[in-house]
């Protein structure tokens, strides 16, 4: 197969586009060289082995999240303007694929506490750090510690249901219900 001239950049894009599409275990090696326009020689010289590959991916996928989702709650806008902001981005990015869902929530119940752990637990942590700091513009801190932690889970939660049925409106509620929630006091 005649290979293209292509970016590391281009190549960590398509390989999350089909690892968020297939899973890790069910992407060849193969199928991530064709979608880069290389041949697999060409994805192993950049980065050493499928395992490899998904760390990179991993990092790559952190850092579009931390520009893209994250940093929203830094800018402008009332504390539910932010997180709501942030929560319809992130529900932009699990209707892709076909509804693919949350791809590091994806790659956590696939290959679980294995060799992408540390990875998926920074993301999961820089995610909880960003939504805590942001929180804690309203409330103590361990309130806004407990909040950012709920509102994970109900967001998994969330994407699991709109996953399962194809129907947004388990994500809209969602938002609706976060939102209305800041204004509601917590119960430890």
């Amino acid at each position: 197969m005649p290979t293209i001239k292509t970016t590391p950049e281009a190549i960590l894009r398509s390989s999350w586009s089909l690892f968020h599409e297939r899973g890790y275990k069910n992407t060849s090696l193969q199928q991530l060289a064709d979608a880069a326009g290389l041949g697999k020689a060409g994805l192993l010289h950049h980065f050493g082995s499928k395992a490899g590959l998904m760390h990179a991916v991993i990092e790559y996928g952190i850092e579009w999240y931390r520009t893209r989702v994250l940093s929203i709650a830094r800018g402008e806008g009332t504390i539910a303007e932010r997180l709501t902001a942030i929560l319809e981005r992130q529900f932009q990015l699990v209707q892709l694929n076909d509804g693919g869902g949350c791809f590091f929530a994806n790659m956590i119940l696939e290959t679980g506490d294995g060799a992408f752990a540390e990875g998926l637990v920074h993301f999961y942590k820089e995610w909880n750090t960003t939504v805590t700091t942001l929180l804690a513009e309203k409330f103590p801190a361990e309130e806004a510690k407990e909040r950012a932690y709920r509102i994970f889970v109900d967001y998994e939660g969330s994407v699991m249901l709109f996953k399962l049925y194809k129907d947004t409106s388990h994500l809209t509620r969602f938002v609706s219900r976060t939102i209305a929630g800041l204004e509601t006091p917590l119960n430890f």
